[in-house]
């Protein structure tokens, strides 16, 4: 938790605006000090990244430059597990995880870092301890601290996106009843945060990849979109592409959040009664009412800064309010917390050391100790390097020619790398130049799919060849492929691509899960649409898995592009 009468930044970094908000925090509430928006230049990669999050951090008015910076992150390679344990003090809980972690996140523990947060689940007949895990690879979390490092900032705490919107809808959302089961949903740029929460229990958290970022790619610039009157993008640029398309990622999305509920519900939980709605996509004129009628659920957007003051005469009151709804994981990480959760692998310490207090006590004796050291270690030096002086000589020359040829096994590879990454920079203009068609592919996977399959993953891999031994996701459909094909022609090398769909089934029966993978597959063979653009379609594998103590089948399904 925050001191009191201190200032506090959040930070969100998404892939296409790095966001930061500054927050002063005191007995009376959080005050907005200000909030900075900048696009990321993605030509310069990471440092791409890192220019503007110090652009948007030095913007701020931040009293203090020793601040620390609060972010959060998502994917895949975050984890989120409820688990129900008796009741525990949080010394039990600690030593009980030490054991459970691998078994939960199936890492081991050396891979990852992880947090809890603990609360007594009273609804349950016999009250348990109720623990959500939050884990997330040591990899990941580094990378971003390192981003904070790079721009000149330090780190405060690392917590996921979900309880960041938990956080900032606990502090700045409307009051709901303890008893009253809702959903809350976050619709950024790349990834959709979906919350689903009873009072202060948390019943399941999930990021899902349909967001506001594959409308905008539908969708022609400076298109005012009204979710009443869609029908207004039919024949828009001479077809009817644009709204066919605008229709099914709406319906991606709301498929998924149906099918989160639906999950939820599933395990005797109580029915979801209400949906809060706000990010990017939620901007657009009648969302809510759209979603309303397809879910049908009662669907509200709110206002993520509700709860916050601010000056009237530094902040433009509708400048603020066009803003707000993007600004739903900033102020969960810089307002005050209800879940506390850190997952930043290395955390400052307060105040100095027993180790360092020595230091500075006996700082001139350890300055002469060192002194006398270095001395006697020259004098060493000198000696032994006249007596070996033939032998010295001869280790530098073979070093040198040692060197030599590493550095020119190193040109050849750089020679290499330069062809392969020529023939990698030319595929993927060709692979971005067209998303219609994909699109297009992933709406016949949409409809090929029973109800109670569930696809979690969507990629094309290389396989290897004598060419490349190489795979690597990419978005691929079947016309850009034949570019491709032609375009590595040239370097006279055609890796075969492969379309790999992952996903889930969940039934009462084992032999109801596989029939409806197999039905998956068979819908796929048998649109033509779909069959003309693979050459091979056939379930690779399928296994089980528990998920919250559910037994669900898992799957794989590969399609040769050619």
């Amino acid at each position: 938790m925050f001191k009191r009468n201190t200032e506090s930044v959040g930070l969100e970094i998404g892939d296409g605006l790095v966001k930061a908000m500054s927050i002063r925090l005191s007995g009376k509430g959080n005050k907005l000090a200000g909030y900075e928006m900048v696009k990321v230049n993605f030509r310069d990669g990471r440092n791409g990244i890192v220019a503007a999050i110090k652009k948007v951090l030095d913007a701020l008015p931040v009293k203090n430059k020793k601040t620390k910076i609060n972010i959060s992150v998502s994917g895949e390679s975050v984890m989120v597990r409820d688990i129900h344990w008796p009741q525990m003090t949080d010394e039990e809980i600690r030593k009980a995880l030490r054991f459970e972690v691998e078994r939960q996140v199936h890492y081991k523990t050396e891979e990852i870092v992880f947090d809890y947060y603990s609360v007594l689940d009273k609804s349950i007949a016999e009250t348990k301890t109720r623990i959500i895990l939050v884990a997330a690879k040591k990899d990941l979390i580094e990378n971003y601290a390192g981003l904070i490092d790079a721009a000149g900032y330090q780190c405060g705490f690392i917590e996921v996106d979900t309880f960041s919107l938990l956080n900032c809808f606990y502090i700045n959302g409307p009051k709901v009843p303890a008893d009253k089961t809702i959903a809350i949903i976050n619709v950024g740029m790349e990834v959709t945060n979906i919350d689903i929460i009873k009072g202060r229990i948390v019943g399941l958290t999930k990021d899902s990849f349909v967001a506001w970022s594959n409308l905008v790619d539908v969708l022609p610039e400076d298109v005012q979109l009204d979710f009443n009157n869609l029908t207004s993008l039919k024949g828009m640029l001479g077809s009817d592409d644009v709204y066919e398309l605008c229709l099914f990622i709406l319906n991606a999305l709301a498929n998924q959040i149906r099918r989160t509920i639906e999950f939820y519900e599933s395990q005797g939980r109580e029915t979801v009664e209400e949906i809060y709605l706000s990010g990017r996509m939620a901007m657009y004129k009648n969302l809510d009412k759209y979603m309303q009628n397809i879910l049908g659920l009662k669907v509200t957007i709110w206002n993520p800064i509700a709860g916050i003051e601010y000056d009237h005469a530094v902040f433009d009151k509708k400048g603020l309010a066009d803003d707000a709804l993007m600004l739903a994981l900033c102020a969960g990480l810089s307002c005050f917390r209800v879940f506390s959760i850190n997952l930043l692998t290395t955390k400052p310490a307060a105040g100095q050391s027993k180790f360092q207090r020595v230091v500075s006590q006996y700082k001139m004796i350890f300055i002469v100790a060192g002194v006398l050291a270095f001395f006697l270690i020259g004098i060493w030096v000198v000696l032994t390097s006249q007596i070996n002086i033939k032998e010295v000589n001869q280790q530098k020359l073979l070093g040198e020619n040692l060197k030599v040829s590493e550095a020119l096994k190193d040109i050849e590879s750089l020679k290499q790398g330069r062809q392969l990454l020529s023939e990698h920079v030319d595929a993927t203009r060709m692979l971005l130049s067209r998303r219609v068609s994909w699109s297009k592919k992933l709406y016949e996977i949409d409809t090929a799919m029973p109800k109670n399959i569930w696809l979690t993953e969507i990629m094309v891999k290389a396989l290897p060849s004598k060419a490349s031994a190489k795979s690597e996701p990419a978005n691929v459909f079947s016309r850009i492929s034949a570019e491709v094909e032609g375009a590595l022609a040239q370097t006279k090398q055609s890796p075969a691509q492969v379309l790999l769909i992952r996903g889930t089934a969940y039934a009462g029966q084992n032999d109801e899960m596989l029939s409806a993978i197999s039905n998956f597959v068979n819908n796929l063979k048998t649109n033509s649409s779909f069959a003309a653009d693979f050459q091979k379609i056939e379930l690779k594998r399928s296994y089980m898995e528990m998920v919250n103590d559910t037994a669900v089948m898992k799957f794989e399904v590969e399609c040769n592009l050619w």
